[in-house]
């Protein structure tokens, strides 16, 4: 069922975010998830993480790619479905990213050894560039460093 949030900013730094009731926290962490699919106005997915402040209130990042997408700021009210993410990767995985993993079976071995953690960091690693020529070369830099023993997302943009 969809209920209507508020896209909320803090008056210090650049993140957005919803602010999670805690009936909603309660119903999506079950046996200790912390993932999450958001669907905006019935149209836009994203996969996401359940955030915790100091203070104990929940909430949900929105990047501003995702914001510029839906054309919305800070104070807009947006229709939104929360679900538990019981996806494999609870993360969106870029063609390109597969077809390389899929070309390489080697990378793919051993991208399939990875936390969970490490695999979406990856995976965001490729999906941070938009067109898709950027995102095969972000790929296959990725398949290269997983071979050389290089697994960390921090670790597999920088320069050797």
């Amino acid at each position: 069922m969809a209920t209507q949030y508020t896209i909320q900013k803090p008056e210090k730094g650049y993140m957005h975010y919803i602010l999670l009731s805690q009936a909603d926290v309660k119903r999506l962490t079950t046996g200790g998830n912390k993932r999450i699919i958001c669907q905006f106005n019935d149209q836009y997915r994203i996969h996401a993480a359940i955030m915790r402040t100091k203070e104990g209130m929940y909430y949900v990042m929105i990047g501003s790619q995702h914001l510029k997408a839906l054309q919305l700021k800070a104070g807009s009210e947006v229709k939104l479905v929360i679900k538990k993410d019981d996806t494999e990767l609870q993360f969106s995985v870029p063609e390109e990213f597969a077809e390389v993993l899929a070309t390489d079976p080697a990378a793919e071995k051993i991208f399939n050894t990875l936390t969970p953690g490490n695999k979406r960091g990856l995976i965001a690693l490729v999906n941070m560039v938009k067109s898709s020529d950027k995102k095969i070369e972000r790929s296959l830099l990725i398949a290269e460093k997983l071979k050389k023993g290089v697994s960390s997302p921090a670790k597999v943009m920088q320069k050797q």
